[in-house]
């Protein structure tokens, strides 16, 4: 398989979990985060799924439960059933994932770190979920405390950088000054920083 990293806006988007364990719980309160709207299906359901605002069917999934789906996931335990649902995820043009066996699927849950409007997803595909985990870890860890802050800033550079600097290989200079700074000192840059490092992009100009 040749997988490409991409996020998906699930926000009101239809998705669907098939099996009611501690794997779907998992999966389910991922999607949840996501603003997805949820539907679970299963003869049995761990009692946490109860404080979760899902849409629940008591009985075994069907292949025509994935019709209106964006994404469905395959958290059964069932080989016959995981395969039903693949094919059925297949001829729809439908996105899949196979909890237990990911190279049936056609999606895969990446070991994820937020920060403000930093996301990084992380996967081994498949080989080792908890290797993924360390690695998102590793990264967390090496990230400054403020790195969201500092992002925040950056946005906000970013547009206004945009307006008053017209040739783009200054624009990306003075971006690139502002973000190496702000890493140095470990937040946002000061008023002061700022006025320091717009002055010489200005000089440069003239």
């Amino acid at each position: 398989m040749a997988w490409f990293p991409l996020f998906l806006d699930l926000k009101d988007r239809n998705c669907l979990i098939a099996g009611g364990g501690k794997t779907a719980l998992h999966k389910a309160v991922k999607l949840l985060e996501a603003q997805a709207r949820l539907t679970v299906v299963a003869p049995v359901l761990d009692d946490s799924f109860l404080e979760l605002p899902i849409r629940y069917y008591c009985r075994t999934v069907r292949p025509e439960d994935v019709h209106g789906m964006t994404l469905v996931v395959d958290a059964t335990g069932d080989v016959a059933a995981g395969s039903a649902l693949a094919k059925a995820c297949r001829e729809n043009g439908i996105f899949f994932d196979a909890a237990s066996n990911p190279e049936q699927g056609t999606a895969l849950f990446p070991a994820v770190l937020r920060r403000g409007n930093f996301l990084a997803g992380i996967s081994t595909l498949g080989a080792s979920p908890a290797a993924a985990a360390w690695a998102r870890d590793r990264l967390d860890e090496a990230l400054p405390p403020r790195f969201d802050e500092i992002l925040q800033q950056m946005q906000e550079l970013r547009a206004k950088a945009k307006t008053h600097i017209s040739q783009q290989e200054q624009r990306a200079a003075f971006l690139h000054t502002c973000l190496n700074a702000a890493l140095a000192e470990g937040g946002p840059l000061t008023k002061e920083s700022l006025e320091k490092i717009w002055r010489s992009v200005l000089n440069e100009r003239e």
